[in-house]
């Protein structure tokens, strides 16, 4: 229930809210679903693509590295006595 609260506040954040607001969101539940940064990317980088501006999808690049970086600590966490 709260994973699937997070994903969905995480989505409504990107329409409704700054980008540091939705940025604190996504890296605090990245924990508990890992592939949510790189889905809220996709995500942003859709809802707000302008042909004009860049050549990079900068939000998917970056979400792309903070789901790796979250399996990265999630692994640690599960092999080590901290997560327990």
């Amino acid at each position: 229930m709260m994973r699937g609260t997070l994903t969905f506040l995480a989505f409504i954040s990107v329409i409704l809210f700054p980008w540091p607001l939705t940025a604190v969101l996504v890296l605090v539940s990245s924990l508990s679903v890992p592939l949510l940064p790189f889905a809220i990317g996709i995500f942003a980088d859709t809802i707000y693509y302008a042909p004009q501006t860049a050549t990079l999808p900068l939000a998917t690049i970056l979400g792309a590295l903070t789901t790796f970086v979250a399996f990265f600590v999630r692994s640690r966490l599960r092999a080590s006595s901290i997560g327990e």
